[in-house]
């Protein structure tokens, strides 16, 4: 067997490579294109906060950045419907998360939702690595 060798420099950053091989290679499509889309949605977020915070983007990209991080978390919500997977542990909190992202007033509203969607994105990989594992 081919081990997965991270190059992650953290520990966090270690844990979650490994935690994404193990549910590639236990060989589930659904879980696998689930989390793909899953970690879109958390490197959009991780893009666009430090960016804000820096001081490069203006409230008047808002209306972009809401449609475009709310399309990305669309897309993780269609894929888990269509894979038969709603009813995972942090679906509706993804619902829920997905509505603020849609509605945020400002840049920094936006920018606050990139630590709840990370931490989502652990609790969701969490369940399709179970599911993944199981099938």
């Amino acid at each position: 067997m081919n081990a997965y060798r991270t190059t992650a420099s953290s520990e966090h950053e270690r844990l979650e490579e490994e935690q994404w091989a193990r549910l590639l290679a236990a060989g589930s499509s659904r879980c696998g294109m689930a989390l793909v889309f899953i970690q879109k949605l958390c490197t959009a977020f991780h893009e666009f906060e430090p960016a804000w915070r820096a001081g490069a983007l203006t409230e008047s990209a808002l209306d972009h950045f809401r449609r475009r991080l709310a399309a990305r978390a669309t897309k993780v919500i269609a894929a888990l419907d269509a894979n038969d997977l709603a009813r995972i542990a942090g679906y509706d909190e993804l619902v829920a998360l997905t509505t603020l992202i849609a509605s945020a007033g400002s840049l920094r509203a936006l920018a606050d939702l990139a630590d709840p969607i990370h931490d989502l994105n652990h609790r969701l990989c969490e369940e399709l690595e179970r599911r993944a594992l199981a099938e």
